[in-house]
């Protein structure tokens, strides 16, 4: 397992690299990437070439973020339909961990704004527009089937709800936070090798989704008390 800040250009998968201009953050495939996950740009896709995650700090240069977004992408060269993340934070602030088998490497990019945090069901935060987010793309080169992925999706929503139950974190009522107010996740894979039905937790593929979310959002936490 390592884990590292992310460079100005840095291979994560074969094929696949990371690129970091200001406060964005482009992974880009030479294969399409099969793609699942609640992104604020090209949520209906089901494959693309390109994801990219801007900071609000960029975005609100614009009335409109997610034109914003657009229109960088378009000046970035990206003519084909992408998924786009919007954080709340800080694209230097990307906490990186890759966990590797001998049959699977699994990146995991995570934004973790913990500014303000909620509680689902018992927090409300008015018109959902409050800030703070904990934002998440994992990247594999295993080969996941839809269920797989939807799979992956909760073992990381479970790593995460675990990582602020273990590290202290409250809400502004003093709920035990679940979250923050704006958190997506995006599962991408380049659907290689023998197909994977299920990334539960207590699977191979899902202990490694849930050690790699878990100790990213440990860390981006323990930084933020530290501070």
């Amino acid at each position: 397992m390592a884990m590292n800040a992310t460079s100005d250009r840095e291979c994560l998968l074969e094929g696949v690299t990371l690129t970091r201009s200001a406060n964005v953050l482009r992974v880009s495939s030479a294969t399409p990437l099969r793609v699942l996950g609640c992104p604020n740009v090209g949520d209906d896709l089901a494959l693309t070439r390109n994801l990219v995650l801007m900071s609000m700090r960029e975005a609100r240069q614009s009335a409109e973020p997610e034109q914003h977004l657009l229109d960088w992408a378009m000046q970035a060269g990206i003519q084909e339909p992408f998924v786009g993340v919007l954080t709340t934070a800080t694209a230097e602030n990307c906490i990186q961990v890759t966990e590797e088998t001998a049959k699977w490497k699994l990146t995991a990019l995570l934004f973790a704004d913990s500014a303000m945090l909620c509680s689902a069901g018992k927090t409300m935060h008015g018109d959902g527009k409050a800030d703070g987010s904990i934002d998440i793309i994992i990247l594999t080169d295993a080969s996941l089937t839809m269920g797989a992925m939807v799979s992956a999706m909760i073992t990381t929503t479970e790593a995460k709800v675990s990582a602020l139950v273990e590290n202290g974190a409250t809400t502004s009522e003093g709920y035990i936070a679940t979250g923050a107010p704006a958190d997506r996740v995006v599962v991408a894979c380049l659907s290689r090798g023998e197909r994977i039905r299920q990334a539960g937790p207590a699977t191979q593929f899902g202990h490694l989704v849930g050690k790699a979310i878990h100790e990213g959002l440990s860390r981006a936490l323990q930084a933020r008390h530290a501070q």
